[in-house]
C-alpha cells in the first residue's frame, strides 16, 4: 500500500483503460473487488469459530483434528474445510459449506484448508484460496506490478511526489494516516538507470481517533518488529534491499528502461530464480521471537496466462527464542524444511471466459512437540490480540484505502 502511492501515473494508466464487459476498466475491477473483500465482513458460525481454532493451532494440529466442528468433510488421513466467499446485501460474506463452485463474479473466492495426518504427530497443511478480480489478464497484471517498482526511474523526488498528490489525490489522504513517505532518494547513473531508495515510516496515530483498536495493535507489534530481506541470484548479485525497524521501512531498487536490474556493477536484468535471505523478529508479550539467516529459493513464474512468485524454503533457519526454551528439543522446527519444504505462492491466473484468479496456496508440514507448544501459545495470543476490534477496524480503513484508489481511479479515466 505505501509503495502504491510513490510515481503512480503510468502504473494506473495501465489500468484505467474501460476495457473491461459495462465499460469498468480493469482497475475499477480489480480494487472494486478488493474493496469489497474488506467490506463489513460477516462470518457464518461454522467458520467463524472455526477458523479462529485452526490458527491457534496452527503448530499443533491434533488440538483440531478430531473436533469434526471445524470441518465440512473427513477421512481417516485428511479433513477438510471449504469456505465460499462473496459480496451480498452491502457485506461480504463467508460461510462454511461441503460444495463451493468456483468463482465467478469480482472478489468471488473459495478458500480451501486441507490438514493431513503424515504419521504419529506429524502432519501437513496445504491451503488454496483463488480470488476473483475481473477481466485483468495475468499480463496487464504484471505490467501493472512493473510500472510499479519502476515507478522513480528516471525522475526526481519532487517529481514523484508531484506525481501521487495529482493521480492518487484521495487515497494518498487515507494511505498518509498510517503510511508517510519520509524521502524518495533517486540516483541516475550513466547507464541511464536508477536506483531509488524510499524511506517510509508507519504513523499509527493518524488513525487512532477513529480506529483506535487497530491503531494500538500496529503500535504494539509493529514498532517491536526488525525485518532485512534482500533478493540475489546465484552468483550473490542484489536485486532488491528492504529493512523495517521501529516503524521506519527502507526500500532499496535499481531500474532500467521499467526492468529491475542489480543494484551494484552491470544493470543486469533479473532472472526468475533467485534467493531470498533475511531476518525477522517480533516481540510478543515479553518473548522476543523470529528468525535470523533465513533463505529460500524465490522463483518469478512468467507464462502466458499466469504472473506469479513461489517461495520455497528448505533450509533450517537460526531461531531466535527465549532462553527457556533452551532445554526442550528442537529438533522438530527442522520438520518443515524437509522433503519439498515449505512453499507459499501467490499470482494472478486468467482463462478465457472466466474470472481471473488471484490464487495464493501455501504447503506447511509440522511435527509435534513441547518447543512448537510454546510457540502454539505466542501465536495463539497474538491471534487472540488482532481478532474482534482490531481485524474490524482495519478491514473498515482498508475499505476507505480502496474506495478512494476507486474513486481517483475514475477522476483519472478518459
Amino acid at each position: 500500500m505505501a509503495a502504491s502511492t510513490v510515481g503512480c501515473r503510468e502504473s494506473l494508466q495501465t489500468l484505467g483503460q474501460p476495457q473491461a464487459i459495462g465499460g469498468r476498466s480493469h482497475g475499477e475491477e480489480l480494487f472494486g473487488a478488493f474493496a469489497a473483500r474488506v467490506t463489513d465482513p460477516a462470518r457464518g458460525p461454522k467458520y467463524d469459530s472455526a477458523r479462529v481454532r485452526i490458527a491457534a493451532a496452527a503448530v499443533l494440529p491434533s488440538r483440531v483434528w478430531n473436533d469434526t466442528s471445524n470441518w465440512t468433510s473427513a477421512s481417516a488421513s485428511r479433513r477438510q474445510l471449504l469456505v465460499s466467499g462473496r459480496f451480498s446485501d452491502g457485506r461480504y460474506r463467508l460461510d462454511a459449506a461441503s460444495v463451493v463452485a468456483s468463482p465467478r463474479v469480482p472478489a468471488d473466492s473459495r478458500h480451501v484448508i486441507n490438514l493431513t495426518r503424515l504419521a504419529n504427530s506429524e502432519y501437513a497443511w496445504d491451503t488454496a484460496v483463488p480470488f476473483a478480480i475481473g477481466s485483468i489478464t495475468a499480463r496487464e497484471f504484471g505490467r501493472f506490478v512493473g510500472a510499479l517498482l519502476a515507478s522513480a526511474e528516471g525522475r526526481s523526488e519532487s517529481a514523484v511526489r508531484a506525481d501521487y498528490g495529482s493521480v492518487l489525490p484521495r487515497a494518498s489522504v487515507v494511505l498518509g494516516q498510517v503510511f508517510r513517505v519520509d524521502s524518495i532518494r533517486t540516483s541516475h547513473l550513466n547507464d541511464r538507470s536508477t536506483i531509488a531508495v524510499f524511506h517510509v515510516s508507519m504513523t499509527p496515530e493518524g488513525v487512532h481517533a477513529r480506529y483506535p483498536n487497530f491503531s494500538q495493535y500496529l503500535r504494539k507489534y509493529i514498532h517491536t518488529a526488525k525485518m532485512r530481506w534482500t533478493l540475489t541470484d546465484h552468483a550473490g548479485a542484489t536485486y532488491l534491499e528492504c529493512s523495517v525497524s521501529e516503524s521506519k521501512l527502507l526500500f532499496r531498487i535499481r531500474t532500467l528502461r521499467g526492468v529491475m536490474v542489480a543494484i551494484d556493477g552491470p544493470a543486469r536484468p533479473m532472472p526468475d530464480s533467485l534467493s531470498i535471505g533475511g531476518d525477522m523478529t517480533v516481540k510478543v508479550r515479553h518473548f522476543t521471537v523470529g528468525v535470523r539467516d533465513y533463505h529460500a529459493d524465490f522463483n518469478v513464474i512468467r507464462t502466458e496466462h499466469e504472473r506469479a512468485w513461489s517461495v520455497v524454503s528448505r533450509r533450517e533457519p537460526q531461531w531466535v527464542l527465549p532462553l527457556i526454551t533452551e532445554r526442550l528439543l528442537r529438533s522438530p522446527l527442522r520438520r518443515p524444511f524437509q522433503g519439498s519444504g515449505a512453499l507459499f505462492r501467490i499470482g494472478v491466473r486468467d482463462s478465457a471466459g472466466a474470472q481471473t484468479l488471484l490464487d495464493r496456496r501455501l504447503h506447511l508440514e509440522v511435527q509435534e512437540s513441547a518447543i512448537l507448544r510454546f510457540i502454539g501459545r505466542l501465536g495463539a495470543i497474538a491471534m487472540s490480540d488482532f481478532t474482534g476490534k482490531v481485524e474490524r477496524e482495519e478491514m473498515a480503513w482498508l475499505r476507505e484505502v480502496f474506495t478512494a484508489v476507486l474513486a481517483d481511479l475514475r477522476r483519472e479515466a478518459p
